[in-house]
Parts: structure tokens; C-alpha cells; sequence
């Protein structure tokens, strides 16, 4: 990889004139006075990506993504600061934009290659190449205003890819595509990125990102939170969002001293009985926690629930002593659990636990606390996923 700069900004900030109605806009175009609130889309953007990597720019909706892409393509210009491309640019900042939607998907080929500054004759070249890639068929030669969106994607990301960029830049379009075409972009991706083309790839997928970018940018709320390594930059990235969605869970869980249940020092230990955070892909663990019952003759009888979860809140799996048939008493009104897993065969990521009593028939949650004991699962990156299922491989020719 060549560690020529081809994207810097330094110092980038963004700042948007919110008016509260169109009179008010005018007003201050010709200088009456100036009355409208400021909007900070970004604030002290600094970094640098090199020729040849792909840099994932991750962050919740309104974080400033989509702006600092249309800062770096020139769509928009900063407030203050600056930003220097040193590249052909090939973006896809929005699904269809560029495309004429009366015209035939041929003829916006033609149309966004002319605009990447290609001659009609290095068009002709790449035509074929970039309707089998598209793969939509006999609609190539329909107006694409007749296009389904994955049809709209598939176009616009085909075209996008072949006129050969120097940087491509890509603003959530796979989104729309379906499974398969989302696995073509993603080999393709892997292509065009061993040719030296520099990719700038905003996505929601955390797996997404830390299986083809080398780097991310984290945005929040405008301000840059990280920028290096693609795993350390997700694992922050998820770390807030499990911040962010369960405020009110533990909000609510602050006031289990009201509760007929009350669940306490939830704990995760290794094998030695020693409170563990981070583990290994196959080590021994065990979940435990303490509970106490008000009035057990009240309750009738426990049972005892837990889930696990990825920090995304992927649900990886969960059960109840009532669906296991545990052979456990259910009228002990003080007590301990104690979940034992022999190997917890979980690939790398950050995960945590959801833990509840319930009813003796194992329908009405009487008490829950989530998400406790999180965790982080190192593993040798020789299966992909969320857990490594145990198996073998085996080969005989057929003659």
C-alpha cells in the first residue's frame, strides 16, 4: 500500500443557517438584518487516508457522515478549515443522483461517464462490463424512472465502479441491493482496492466494516470520537449505542427496591471463579447472579431466565430453566444462579447479558436486569460470524 495522501482535512468545520422561514432567508441574502439560528454539522474534522485504504465512516443518523462526504466530493464547502483531495472522485452520495430518470439506463451510463470525464470512445470500452455487472437485464434499455430501487443500486453502483476512480466513495447505496449484489459490491470492493483506489465506505453493518476497512472514522454529533483501527473503532462505536438504547432500561432498573424481585451482583467468572471482561473463543464461564423474594408464598414459584447478546443487539441465544425442564426447586425465596458454560465457543465482539426471573410457569417477568456483565471475546479469526460451530472437513475425488 502506498502511503500517499490522497484525502486531508484539517480543521474542518461545518455550520449550516437554520432560518425559521423563507422571508427571514431573504432578508439576510440582501443584508436587512440577520436573523437565524446555527446549525454544527461538523466541528474540528482532522485526518488522512492513503492511496489504497478503505476507510469505513461509522456514527449514528445526523453524526455529520453524509456532510463530510459532500465536503470531500465538493458539493459543499467548509465553513472553516480545509480539505484537500488529490484524486478522481467517483461518489455515490445518494440512490439516483446524476441519473436522468427519463432517460434508459444505457444512456446514463454514457451520461454519468462524460461527467467523470471519460471520451465516448473509454465509455464504449467499459459498457459491457458495467451492464453485466448491473445484471438487470432487458430494463437497461427502459427509463430508469421505471427502475425498482436494488435495480436503481445495481446501476449506479456499476457505473460507479468502472470508471476506473482513483477514490470511490460509497454513502450507504448497499443498503438497498439484495444479499447477493451486496456480496458482488463487497468482492468487488476487495478488486478494486488491490488497483490502489482509495474507498470511503459509510455503513451501519459493524461486521461490514471491520471485514473490508483497514480504518474508520468515528463521528458523534458532529465531533470526530476516533479515527485508526477498524476493529478499536467499532468496538467504540457499539459501546455507545448500547449506551444509548438502554438509558432508560437502567433508569428503570434503579428502582428495583419497589419490586416484589429484587436481582443483584449479576457476575461473569472464569473457570478459577474470577470475574472476567475478556475471554477467549472457547473458554469456560459461568453466569451468575443473587436474587431475593419478598413473598414467595405471594409468587407461587421462580423461574429463572438469561439471553445473550452482541453489543449491536444481535440476539445470539437465550433459555429458561422452565424451557430446559432444569431440575431445580422453584419455592426458594433467597437464592443464587449459577449458569455454567463448558466452552462458550463465541467469535470476536462485545457482548453482554440479559438476566430475569419469572413466574414458575416461566410466562410473567417479575424481575430482569439488562444488559449486565459485558464482555469482549478475542478469537484467531479462523471462523467469521458469532460462534464457531464445532465441525470437520473431509475431501474425496468423484471419478
Amino acid at each position: 500500500m502506498s502511503y500517499k495522501t490522497v484525502i486531508k482535512a484539517e480543521g474542518l468545520d461545518k455550520k449550516f443557517l437554520m432560518f425559521s422561514n423563507p422571508l427571514e432567508r431573504l432578508k439576510q441574502l440582501v443584508g436587512i438584518r440577520k436573523n437565524y439560528d446555527q446549525h454544527t454539522a461538523l466541528e474540528n474534522i482532522s485526518f488522512e487516508i492513503h492511496r489504497g485504504e478503505t476507510v469505513g465512516i461509522i456514527g449514528v443518523n445526523g453524526s455529520g457522515k453524509s456532510t463530510l462526504l459532500q465536503l470531500i466530493c465538493g458539493t459543499l464547502t467548509p465553513t472553516s478549515g480545509s480539505v484537500i483531495v488529490d484524486g478522481r472522485i467517483s461518489a455515490l452520495l445518494e440512490l439516483g443522483a446524476g441519473f436522468n430518470p427519463e432517460f434508459t439506463g444505457l444512456e446514463n451510463i454514457y451520461l454519468n461517464a462524460t461527467l467523470m470525464g471519460l471520451s465516448k470512445k473509454e465509455t464504449d470500452d467499459i459498457l459491457q462490463d458495467v451492464v453485466d455487472f448491473a445484471d438487470i437485464g432487458d430494463f437497461i434499455n427502459q427509463p430508469v424512472k421505471t427502475y425498482s430501487s436494488g435495480m436503481f443500486a445495481r446501476l449506479a453502483f456499476s457505473t460507479a465502479i468502472h470508471v476506473e476512480p482513483e477514490i470511490l466513495i460509497v454513502d450507504e447505496i448497499l443498503a438497498v441491493g439484495d444479499s447477493r449484489f451486496q456480496r458482488k459490491c463487497l468482492d468487488k470492493f476487495k478488486e478494486i482496492r488491490s488497483t490502489g483506489c482509495t474507498i470511503l465506505f459509510v455503513s451501519h453493518d459493524d461486521y461490514q466494516v471491520r471485514n473490508i476497512c483497514d480504518k474508520v472514522l468515528y463521528l458523534k454529533k458532529g465531533q470526530q470520537v476516533f479515527f485508526g483501527d477498524a476493529d478499536e473503532g467499532v468496538t467504540y462505536y457499539l459501546q455507545d449505542l448500547q449506551s444509548m438504547d438502554n438509558e432508560e432500561d437502567q433508569s428503570a432498573n434503579s428502582e428495583s427496591t419497589a419490586r416484589l424481585i429484587d436481582i443483584t451482583n449479576p457476575l461473569l467468572l472464569n473457570k478459577d471463579k474470577k470475574v472476567v471482561e475478556e475471554i477467549t473463543t472457547g473458554d469456560a464461564v459461568t453466569l451468575q447472579f443473587d436474587y431475593s423474594c419478598s413473598d414467595i408464598n405471594l409468587v407461587g414459584g421462580l423461574s429463572f431466565v438469561f439471553n445473550l447478546y452482541r453489543k449491536d443487539s444481535v440476539y445470539v441465544c437465550g433459555t429458561t430453566t422452565e424451557m430446559q425442564e432444569a431440575n431445580i426447586r422453584k419455592d426458594i425465596a433467597n437464592g443464587r444462579v449459577c449458569i455454567t458454560f463448558p466452552s462458550l465457543d463465541l467469535l470476536a465482539g462485545i457482548y453482554n447479558w440479559r438476566i430475569a426471573v419469572n413466574d414458575s410457569e416461566g410466562i410473567q417477568i417479575l424481575s430482569e436486569l439488562v444488559p449486565v456483565c459485558e464482555f469482549k471475546v478475542k478469537d484467531t479469526f479462523k471462523t467469521v460470524g458469532l460462534y464457531d460451530i464445532e465441525h470437520s472437513w473431509s475431501l474425496e475425488e468423484i471419478k
